[in-house]
C-alpha cells in the first residue's frame, strides 16, 4: 500500500516538474516580426560589404542614374542603401541627363539559417501528454547574410556597355550557442567595419589570382573566390 502511494507521489512530482520546466522554457519565447531584426541587420551588413569592394572611383563627381535588379528581398530599401553609399563616395545621382546609367544586379540578396543540436529536442511526451523542454548539451544556430553584386556601366543614350564590375560578395554572420543547457553566448561580426577601402584601392590580402574574367579592363577589381 505504501509502495503504491510512493509510486503515485513520484509520478505526480515528475509530472509537476515537467510542467513547471516546460512552462519556464516556453514563457520566454517571443514571436519576432518578419523579417526579424537579425535578418535585417545581416542583409544590410552584407550589402555594405559588397558595395565597399566595388571600385567606384571613376564615378566620383559624375551624374549617374542607378537601377537595381534583384530576384528577391526588399528591393526598394536595398536601392536606397545603395544610393546612400554611392553618395558617400562622391557619386552624384541624377536621372536628369545622366552621364552614366549604372545597372546593379543583385544576384543574391538574402539570409540562410542552420542549426546543430546535440541533446534532446522539445517534444510532447506520449503517455502523460505534457511538453518536454529541449535539453541542449550543445546547440549552434547559424544565421548567415549573403549579397552578391554585379555592376554594369552603360552609355545612357545607346545602352552600350562602358565597364563592368564584380561580381563582389558581402557576407555577415550571427551565431547563437548553448552549452550544457544554461551557458549561452553569441558570436557575430555585424558590428565590424566593411572590408575594402572606400577610395577603390586594392584590398590588402585579397589580390585575385587567375580570377579575372575575359573582357574586363585592366584595373577593374574582381571577386576573390
Amino acid at each position: 500500500m505504501r509502495f503504491g502511494r510512493a509510486r503515485r507521489a513520484a509520478k505526480l512530482a515528475w509530472a509537476g516538474s515537467l510542467l513547471l520546466t516546460g512552462a519556464c522554457g516556453h514563457s520566454i519565447l517571443l514571436t519576432p516580426q518578419e523579417p526579424s531584426a537579425t535578418t535585417q541587420l545581416l542583409i544590410v551588413r552584407s550589402l555594405d560589404r559588397a558595395i565597399a569592394q566595388l571600385d567606384l572611383s571613376r564615378l566620383a563627381g559624375r551624374r549617374v542614374d542607378l537601377e537595381l535588379v534583384a530576384q528577391a528581398g526588399n528591393l526598394a530599401f536595398a536601392k536606397e542603401v545603395m544610393k546612400e553609399r554611392l553618395r558617400e563616395r562622391g557619386v552624384h545621382l541624377s536621372s536628369d541627363a545622366p552621364e552614366i546609367k549604372l545597372v546593379v544586379l543583385a544576384t543574391v540578396l538574402g539570409t540562410d539559417r542552420g542549426e546543430t543540436l546535440v541533446g534532446s529536442p522539445a517534444m510532447q511526451l506520449p503517455i502523460v501528454s505534457l511538453p518536454a523542454p529541449e535539453i541542449a548539451l550543445f546547440k549552434w544556430i547559424r544565421h548567415r547574410g549573403l549579397v552578391e553584386l554585379e555592376v554594369e556601366a552603360l552609355e545612357p543614350g545607346s545602352g552600350d556597355l562602358m565597364a563592368k564590375l564584380g561580381p563582389e560578395i558581402g557576407r555577415a554572420k550571427h551565431d547563437d550557442f548553448t552549452i550544457l543547457i544554461a551557458i549561452n553566448f553569441t558570436v557575430s561580426d555585424v558590428d565590424d567595419q566593411p572590408e575594402g577601402a572606400e577610395d577603390g584601392r586594392e584590398r590588402p590580402g585579397h589580390r585575385p589570382v587567375d580570377a579575372r574574367p575575359d573582357g574586363l579592363a585592366e584595373g577593374v577589381p574582381v571577386a576573390n573566390p
